[in-house]
């Protein structure tokens, strides 16, 4: 179960916000020849589910079912026993617990008439719950619908925007309450985890590059390790369903936490303004001195809340479609290794 607050609020997701999100993702349905379209949920691919309706589920399957003209339903194997607490956080469509949540959605669609459903991530839907699908809906073509949900994804409403800012500050001010000289990974982890949750994160996630100069890979750690005189830590927050990742690099020696904030600096700078038109690998101009080691770009990608989408590996990405950007740099600056994460503004007043 999450440990944070779960819970709906009217002025941070209006109900309008909502039904607009449904009915951008209707509309690209229509276009598609879709006559419904299906989203899977569970606890770590509940994105797409909560984009549509503010709800994110814990621990257990879900279905959202999108016909091409009316409310949408969601069904969830989740118990009869707190289905008024889910309509309490998700305010738009119906609710139907079941243990078969395909099998229902699969009835419902037969008494429809549907003849084109499509499934977002259809490679990756669960063998079971297609099953139950298909034994209900033997003559209907079952297609993928990622294309058609990542379109109607790709618009950034003032909701999201909102609430990315929010959690941005979240993560910002938690790794700022953390000190430098802070000695062992348990102390640094839990300030960070503590701080977030307290401003109103529904889930942190706190990784930790314990000794940058051995290892730059963030791993989630905890107890009485000890840390090194670099070290980095990168907070991953939830916030109304809405994730972004921060990270921070720390130094013991004040020459080291200079170079650290000359790169805090220009990372700030450079992830101020991203134009989407322009490689984004042409727009990093690294600091004197310095030396790039690698990015990488996550977005919003389907039913997980972040996923790679560009990196030194693969920079020829577009990022016109991208409805927010997570921006990760790792450089060597005169010697200091720094690692940098956050949430990036996108040109063409697509402010992320």
């Amino acid at each position: 179960m999450r440990r944070g607050l779960m819970a709906w609020d009217a002025e941070e997701i209006p109900r309008d916000a909502l039904r607009a999100r449904l009915a951008c993702l209707q509309s690209e349905m229509r276009v598609a020849g879709q006559d419904a379209l299906i989203l899977y949920t569970n606890f770590i691919r509940s994105a797409a589910v909560s984009h549509l309706t503010a709800f994110s589920p814990y621990w257990a399957d879900g279905l959202l079912l999108v016909p091409q003209e009316g409310e949408p339903t969601f069904a969830t194997t989740l118990s009869k026993r707190v289905g008024s607490w889910i309509q309490s956080v998700k305010p738009v469509g119906e609710l139907v617990n079941s243990p078969a949540p395909a099998a229902v959605l699969g009835k419902k669609l037969a008494a429809s008439s549907a003849k084109r459903v499509a499934i977002v991530e259809l490679d990756s839907f669960p063998a079971g719950l297609y099953d139950d699908l298909a034994i209900a809906l033997p003559n209907v073509d079952i297609v993928d619908g990622s294309q058609t949900f990542a379109v109607a994804r790709s618009h950034l409403d003032d909701v999201e925007r909102n609430l990315l800012n929010r959690a941005d500050a979240i993560a910002k001010a938690a790794l700022d309450e953390l000190s430098a000289n802070v000695s062992s990974v348990g102390v640094a982890v839990g300030t960070v985890e503590r701080h977030a949750r307290l401003q109103g994160a529904e889930e942190v996630y706190v990784a930790i590059a314990p000794n940058l100069d051995s290892d730059r890979c963030f791993i989630r750690l905890s107890g009485d390790h000890p840390l090194a005189r670099r070290f980095a830590i990168r907070a991953s927050i939830a916030y109304k369903g809405t994730w972004v990742r921060c990270a921070k690099t720390y130094a013991r020696s004040e020459e080291d936490r200079a170079a650290i904030a000359r790169t805090d600096a220009w990372f700030d700078k450079l992830i101020a303004r991203i134009d989407v038109e322009r490689p984004f690998h042409d727009q990093i101009a690294v600091p004197h001195g310095a030396h790039l080691i690698g990015w990488f770009a996550e977005s919003p990608n389907g039913t997980r809340p972040l996923s790679v989408i560009a990196s030194q590996d693969q920079p020829n990405v577009s990022l016109r479609a991208v409805p927010s950007l997570i921006l990760t740099v790792i450089l060597d600056v005169d010697g200091v290794p720094w690692c940098g994460t956050g949430l990036a503004s996108l040109a063409h007043g697509k402010r992320a």
